[in-house]
C-alpha cells in the first residue's frame, strides 16, 4: 500500500516538474514587418526595372528592323531573314534567361530571410527555454507570442543583401 501511494505521489509530483513551456509565432508577420524583407524587395524591383527598360530596347531595335525587311518586300534575301530570325531568337531567349535569373535571385532571397526566422526562433526557444514554438494558428489557447522577440532578435543579425 505504501508503494502504491509513493508511486502516487512521484507520478504527481514529476508531471508538475514537468510543465511544458509553449510558444507561439506569427512568421507571416515576422517575414512582412522584417526591414530586411523591404529591402530586398525594394533591390528587386530596381533589377527589374532595369531589365526591363533594356528589354524593351531591344524590342524597338528588332521592331525596326522588321519594317525595314517588310519595306524591302521582295527584296529582302534570306540572308537577312536567317540574321532577323537569329535576332529575335537570341532575344527570346535573354528574355527567358532573364526571367529565370530574377525568379531565382528573389527565391535565394527570400529562402535566406526564412532561414533567418527559423535561426531566430531556434535561439529564443533556447534562450528562454521554451520546449516548443508553434505557428499561431497552430495554437488553440495558452502558450506565449514571441513574435516580437524573434523580431527584434532578426533586427540585431546580420542584414540580408
Amino acid at each position: 500500500m505504501k508503494k502504491i501511494a509513493l508511486i502516487a505521489m512521484l507520478g504527481a509530483l514529476s508531471t508538475s516538474a514537468f510543465a511544458l513551456k509553449v510558444g507561439y509565432v506569427n512568421s507571416q508577420e515576422l517575414f512582412a514587418k522584417y526591414s530586411q524583407t523591404k529591402v530586398v524587395r525594394d533591390n528587386l524591383t530596381k533589377e527589374k526595372q532595369t531589365l526591363e527598360a533594356t528589354l524593351q530596347k531591344q524590342e524597338i531595335d528588332l521592331q525596326k528592323l522588321q519594317v525595314e525587311l517588310q519595306g524591302k518586300g521582295k527584296n529582302v534575301t534570306e540572308t537577312e531573314k536567317k540574321a532577323f530570325e537569329d535576332k529575335v531568337a537570341a532575344f527570346q531567349k535573354l528574355v527567358r534567361e532573364s526571367q529565370a535569373k530574377l525568379s531565382n535571385e528573389e527565391a535565394k532571397k527570400m529562402q535566406e530571410i526564412d532561414r533567418l526566422i527559423n535561426i531566430s526562433i531556434q535561439n529564443v526557444a533556447r534562450s528562454e527555454k521554451y520546449d516548443y514554438v508553434l505557428e499561431q494558428g497552430a495554437i488553440k489557447f495558452g502558450g506565449e507570442n514571441l513574435t516580437p522577440k524573434v523580431l527584434n532578435v532578426m533586427e540585431k543579425s546580420k542584414k540580408i543583401n
